[in-house]
């Protein structure tokens, strides 16, 4: 384990820094932070950075220029340095900017800030939040010592960060497409359906179990089973119900309780419109035939 001496702390009154942080994950792992209240002009660059530094300007305004372009950044604005890419960012002379940053690298950097809505191609967005990335690199700054659990306690509050952004690029693009193949989120809901099919399904608490909206939900549904997920909950219910009147024993009334329907009234209705028979006649009907 490295020792204390191989990392750099700096705590002056406009400037907390973290660097040379030494890391044993693979995946994703925070390299270098801080926190800075910059003068008026102060500049960085031309220059590079060997990982990827995310900067999310808290107070006033400044400059960030790379690949040719420039961009005017402010308060609640977020900026990107991607690795080896020589960058410029300087304050502004009247109103220069405060931010804070944090440095990263690891085999799922790149996929994460994707999910974020940022890569080499979309370097700048907006993070109105910025008090709740300023508490998660104080986290880490607190936790600058090297050892086992400081490390973790690092790496938690990087993830914390990135996924504080994805879910900042999902409500502000509102994403029609998902992470995940369609065929999973519907195995997750028709496993949702199978476990509470017997309590009042809403369709959006469904949708916002398996983590998506109520409109993805139905399409993906009905392109996959040809149904509407409301019209799966049915079918499946009068599947259990016609299992259940199998049994003379069980009346309808409590069959009707136990798939869903509080009403023996509207649990008859809903049945005979599917299966054309009442659930007494279909009671009948099944029965004369396992007798035969």
């Amino acid at each position: 384990m490295p020792t204390n001496k191989d990392s750099l702390y700096i705590d002056s009154a406009d400037f907390q820094c973290l660097e040379q942080l030494q890391n044993n994950a693979v995946d994703i792992y925070l390299s270098t932070c801080g926190i800075q209240n910059c003068t008026s002009g102060h500049f960085f660059g031309p220059g590079m950075r060997k990982e990827y530094i995310l900067h999310f300007i808290c107070e006033g305004k400044g400059i960030y220029t790379v690949n040719g372009t420039t961009y005017e950044l402010f308060k609640g604005d977020v900026f990107l340095i991607c690795p080896e890419t020589e960058v410029y960012y300087k304050a502004d002379a009247n109103t220069p900017w405060s931010y804070v940053w944090v440095g990263f690298q690891g085999i799922k950097a790149s996929t994460y800030l994707r999910y974020a809505g940022l890569d080499k191609e979309k370097l700048t967005g907006h993070f109105e939040n910025t008090t709740v990335i300023l508490s998660y690199v104080h986290q880490m700054i607190l936790a600058r010592t090297l050892t086992w659990s400081n490390e973790l306690k690092r790496d938690a509050s990087l993830l914390q960060v990135l996924a504080a952004l994805i879910d900042n690029n999902q409500s502000v693009v509102k994403k029609s497409h998902y992470d995940y193949p369609h065929l999973i989120y519907i195995e997750q809901a028709k496993d949702y359906i199978a476990t509470y099919y017997d309590t009042d399904i809403r369709i959006s608490n469904l949708a916002d179990y398996i983590g998506i909206n109520r409109s993805y939900l139905t399409q993906i549904f009905k392109k996959s089973l040809g149904l509407s997920p409301q019209e799966y909950v049915i079918n499946y219910r009068i599947v259990q119900a016609c299992a259940l009147l199998e049994n003379p024993d069980i009346k309808i009334s409590v069959i009707a309780s136990k798939v869903g329907y509080d009403n023996p009234l509207t649990f008859s209705r809903i049945f005979k419109r599917y299966k054309g028979i009442s659930p007494s006649e279909y009671r009948y009907e099944h029965g004369s035939k396992l007798t035969n």
